[in-house]
């Protein structure tokens, strides 16, 4: 049988005003954007949570 592993991640950050709005690495229009000290991806954020997971290494913290 071949093993497998799962992952599971997740990321938030508020939104605020006068920030831009990127998801998984793309720039959306809008009034606001997520507020953090790095980009605020969440997409990128969690996915690479969920890599991390499966891999046993961690999390981003």
């Amino acid at each position: 049988m071949t093993a497998s592993r799962t992952g599971l991640g997740f990321d938030l950050h508020p939104l605020v005003d006068g920030r831009p709005l990127v998801l998984g690495g793309i720039t959306v229009p809008s009034s606001r954007g997520l507020g953090g000290h790095s980009d605020a991806d969440v997409l990128t954020h969690a996915v690479c949570e969920a890599l991390l997971g499966a891999l046993a290494l961690g999390d981003l913290g």
